[in-house]
């Protein structure tokens, strides 16, 4: 099996839940010797996963990292922040293909495990599809669960934050994200104390922003100065998490200084979801595609003031887009929308003079036109047939600059285009 071939393998393969008996014997037997920090939670986990990893690198850790996403698998599989061999992943492939037919998330994790396994990796950070399948992997003796929050569907913040909670394992540290709703927290600190693990909460009066301009912005957690990627909290939050989470890994007998903890956190680039690609005009491409993380983007475009921007929104999926088109216009959560009697839709003061609707790579494109309806109750929104027919028309009809969001598909493309200019 080739490169191309294993990508394939693993793009075909549905969407779905496995049990934890399924990926387990799906593991490698080199697998089963490494130790692995699972990162579960609704927004900020490859940011997390990101900045933990360049931190294990800093300090000369043979670890891996696997991340979630729409990009190739062997591009989202790294050892040592570099991508893992492609003989291994096709050897993973391989046996995978040859094995009963796993879900996509679990395949894709157990063949991450198995190529950390094959090149001796002593820690793997991954992204958990489902926080369930942590109990399947061998060793955890440090987990995360990130910011968790509506996403869109009928799910409520309790049942998203017990889901996450599947993450933990007895006599575990678990690290979850400053500033949790309380109905949130509440659900972890009993799943917690129901597992004897560890949980640690940074304290959100540690964060201390010591600047922010531009877009970015530099923050100290608790005497650790940390670069941010982007203003806002929510990037603080991840911030502080790296550390916490390095931390606990010092605690669970991992040698890792201040040094490389400082050195990791600022060697990644890319520390969040959103990306400023120039400042005149303002170019801004974010993977946001819940209300959560609307809600996020909003509260930044508000501080820093910004009006009249156009948006390209690139949705792969109808539920849950009518919550998100109503946060990206008011900022408000839906929680909140129903506390304020006043929001009325296409009523409210936001950056977006014109959003224009667009299908991602491999998207349907009657469901952009239905989505495209849905917006109009919001927004003064177009359809376009093409990325690069919604960028033209944004960049000549705004003021301010554009932002490309909606999901990680739009985002890639996006920056392909731009790449080009």
């Amino acid at each position: 099996m080739t490169i191309q071939q294993a990508n394939q393998y693993f793009a075909q393969l549905p969407e779905g839940f496995a049990t934890t008996r399924e990926l387990e014997a799906a593991l490698s037997s080199a697998a089963k010797k490494v130790q692995f920090v699972g990162i579960a939670g609704t927004a900020g986990r490859t940011t997390v996963a990101r900045l933990l990893a360049a931190v294990l690198q800093a300090q000369g850790i043979h670890a891996g990292v696997y991340l979630a996403g729409v990009q190739p698998l062997s591009q989202r599989v790294l050892v040592d922040q570099q991508p893992v061999e492609e003989i291994l992943l096709c050897s993973a492939a391989d046996a995978l293909s040859a094995a009963p037919e796993l879900p996509q998330g679990a395949a894709e994790l157990a063949a991450a495990a198995s190529c950390f396994g094959a090149v001796g990796c002593t820690l793997a950070v991954v992204e958990l599809p489902d926080a369930g399948l942590a109990a399947a992997l061998p060793s955890m003796p440090v987990c995360a669960v990130t910011s968790v929050g509506a996403d869109g569907v009928s799910r409520s913040v309790e049942r998203l934050a017990a889901l996450s909670a599947g993450v933990m394992r007895k006599g575990s540290i678990c690290v979850t994200a400053p500033e949790q709703p309380k109905a949130v927290l509440s659900e972890l600190i009993v799943a917690a104390g129901k597992c004897d693990c560890e949980l640690v909460v940074p304290d959100p009066e540690d964060i201390t922003f010591l600047e922010a301009e531009k877009f970015a912005s530099r923050v100290d957690y608790g005497g650790y100065t940390v670069p941010l990627a982007f203003l806002g909290r929510h990037a603080a939050g991840n911030a502080a998490m790296a550390v916490e989470l390095a931390l606990a890994l010092c605690r669970k007998d991992f040698d890792i200084t201040d040094e490389a903890i400082l050195e990791g956190l600022a060697a990644v680039e890319n520390r969040s979801s959103i990306r400023v690609v120039s400042q005149r005009p303002l170019i801004i491409l974010d993977a946001c595609r819940t209300p959560q993380q609307a809600a996020a983007l909003l509260r930044v475009l508000n501080m820093a003031k910004v009006r009249h921007m156009s948006a390209v929104i690139g949705l792969a999926e109808e539920e849950g887009a009518e919550a998100f088109f109503s946060v990206l216009e008011s900022g408000l959560t839906p929680e909140e929308q129903k506390k304020d009697k006043c929001t009325m839709p296409g009523m409210n003061d936001n950056p977006f003079d014109r959003v224009y609707l667009v299908t991602p790579e491999g998207g349907d494109e009657e469901l952009t036109r239905r989505l495209t309806e849905k917006a109009k109750f919001h927004f003064d929104a177009q359809l376009c047939g093409t990325m690069a027919e919604a960028m033209e028309l944004a960049r000549a009809n705004t003021r301010r600059g554009l932002l490309v969001c909606g999901g990680e598909a739009a985002v890639l493309e996006a920056a392909k285009l731009l790449e080009k200019v």
